[in-house]
């Protein structure tokens, strides 16, 4: 196992929300967001950092591929289409004027303000995807995502959900819907003004896509109480969702999805995947002639710290503990499996004061990821 620092904060500047994913080619790319003069949710200006590392191992210096002053390029999940080898990373362009849970203004309010700095910037809000086929030329594009009638306009996400970021999104490879892009994303059951609220009012749920990721469509469910989540796709063709939870009882939760993640069902808590309340990530991994799970989180009820592997032989009934990569502050992270180089990739925030101080990068085999 080697352990790299890929981004790091310049003065005030502070790197958020980790998302990895790896392209058939070979190519690795870790996505983050640079917070500008902050660590806060409600940073005025945030930035899309990238890095990318080569077939034969050599990462490049984190870039800034997207961003504009003033403005919010709130990240997503990273995704990569594997039958077209495109890589993107979504995410949603806000022109900031509030954050988003004190809502000072009214809706009208502030699309008026909002429209001002459209205006004078020649920008437009909305959701987009930062894109890629090379690793060298990235590109935006707006997309479109049809909402879920059951949503509603809670924070400043809108009806239609939106990615969150960590957790990568998957190619789906077995079943009726071969192919199909899924990226885990979070919407609004209804509105949501504080952290009480999101225990009724926040849900996991899914975009999918069927064109490769030209339009998405929000998917089902996953439970009212989850916010933040991350999936893999079973030998099965099932749908593992793994869930952050807001009851404050320290645990993880589970869902399952047979339709491509339309729908949810089986939800539960997983009582052997504790929890300080925080983002995490899974991945499906070969192993000995099968495929099995891979988890990581901070493991810890007290405090984001000991950033774990846990791995499932079961497809996410069981949970077993594996390696704690880090005993030091850690907070999200995202996974990756390289098939060329048979490698784990795990990006995650970490550090000596706080669990957001920087963003590292383990590589490690499935082997050393299953070692207690």
């Amino acid at each position: 196992m080697r352990i790299l620092n890929l981004f790091r904060g310049a003065g005030s500047d502070r790197p958020r929300i980790p998302s990895v994913a790896a392209s058939p080619d070979g190519r690795v790319y870790a996505f983050a967001n640079n917070r500008k003069a902050t660590s806060r949710d409600d940073a005025e200006e945030t930035e899309i950092l990238v890095s990318v590392r080569t077939p034969d191992g050599v990462w490049s210096p984190a870039k800034a591929e997207a961003g504009h002053a003033g403005w919010s390029y709130m990240i997503g999940s990273a995704a990569v289409d594997v039958e077209t080898g495109k890589v993107m990373c979504l995410f949603k362009k806000i022109a900031v004027v509030e954050n988003e849970f004190k809502k000072m203004r009214s809706p009208e309010e502030r699309r008026r303000l909002a429209r001002l700095k459209e205006e004078r910037d020649g920008m437009e809000e909305g959701d987009y995807v930062l894109e890629t086929l090379d690793g060298e030329r990235f590109t935006e594009r707006r997309v479109l995502i049809r909402p879920n009638p059951v949503a509603a306009e809670g924070f400043l996400l809108g009806n239609a959900g939106f990615s969150h970021g960590s957790g990568a999104g998957i190619t789906l490879r077995h079943g009726p819907h071969r192919g199909r892009l899924l990226i885990p994303a979070r919407f609004s059951l209804h509105e949501v003004t504080d952290w009480a609220g999101l225990r009724t009012g926040s849900s996991n749920t899914v975009l999918w896509s069927d064109d490769h990721g030209e339009s998405f469509r929000t998917g089902g469910v996953v439970e009212p109480g989850t916010g933040e989540g991350t999936l893999a796709e079973l030998p099965d063709g099932r749908i593992y969702y793994n869930s952050r939870a807001y009851f404050g009882d320290g645990f993880r939760r589970s869902a399952w999805s047979s339709d491509g993640g339309e729908t949810f069902s089986g939800q539960r808590a997983a009582t052997d995947l504790i929890e300080p309340c925080c983002n995490a990530a899974v991945i499906t991994v070969p192993y000995r002639g099968r495929e099995i799970l891979l988890f990581t989180n901070p493991k810890s009820t007290r405090d984001r710290v000991d950033m774990t592997f846990s791995a499932s032989f079961d497809g996410g009934e069981t949970w077993r503990a594996g390696k704690c990569v880090d005993h030091r502050f850690a907070g999200y992270s995202s996974l990756a499996y390289d098939e060329k180089s048979g490698l784990v990739f795990l990006l995650y925030e970490c550090g000596d004061k706080s669990s957001i101080d920087q963003i590292d990068l383990a590589e490690l085999t499935v082997e050393e990821a299953l070692e207690p």
